[in-house]
């Protein structure tokens, strides 16, 4: 197992450096860091593991908030802050359903446009926004559908076509704000209607 750099910043926060291979043995980059992957789970698990036995931190009881800024050659530095526990939370599969985005990653920007198109064949599904950045050689097209209401498995279809231009990931608002601070925003409103409006 690499060994990570741990570093206790404060007795309630931890600042974990990460290259390239040890975000690899997790099949992460910063962009896919989300707190629905199972991928992200094993790694803050493996991480507060360490951080206890290195530095006596311990998030038990607590609320982990999870910032992730981009590193060196493709790694990442997270800064991990415990917070007190809101009482009688909402249960999280509800909370993730209501803000859970999608983002398809593509190499080549002719492959974006031709995934864009095939949202005309499911003109049923309404988008909340959408957004189009490059970052790191790669073109990202970040959505968020109308989910009240709207038909899953046509929703499922979709996904489905996407994924052949692409990478599908469920993403949350730590990724978008990465995005909307680090990537070049080729179109920040209206991505998937415009596209289709000047390209279809």
């Amino acid at each position: 197992m690499p060994a990570m750099n741990i570093e206790k910043i404060s007795p309630d926060k931890l600042r974990v450096t990460l290259d390239s291979a040890e975000l690899d043995r997790y099949n992460l980059d910063y962009i896919s860091i989300s707190a629905q992957s199972p991928a992200t789970k094993r790694m803050l698990k493996d991480i507060l593991a360490k951080a206890l036995t290195l530095e006596g931190f311990s998030a038990k009881g607590s609320q982990l908030l999870v910032e992730v800024v981009p590193g060196k050659d493709k790694g990442c530095i997270l800064y991990l802050t415990k917070a007190a526990m809101v009482p009688e939370q909402e249960d999280i599969h509800t909370v993730a359903q209501k803000e859970k985005s999608i983002l398809l990653s593509c190499a080549l920007l002719e492959d974006i446009l031709d995934a864009v198109n095939r949202f005309a064949d499911f003109p049923e599904i309404l988008l909340k926004k959408s957004a189009l950045y490059y970052l790191r050689d790669q073109y990202f097209l970040l959505f968020s559908p109308v989910w009240l209401g709207m038909d899953k498995n046509r929703f499922r279809s979709l996904l489905a076509q996407l994924s052949e231009y692409g990478k599908i990931t469920e993403t949350d608002a730590i990724t978008e704000a990465m995005l909307l601070e680090h990537g070049k925003a080729i179109k920040e409103e209206h991505a998937v209607e415009q596209i289709m409006l000047y390209f279809h």
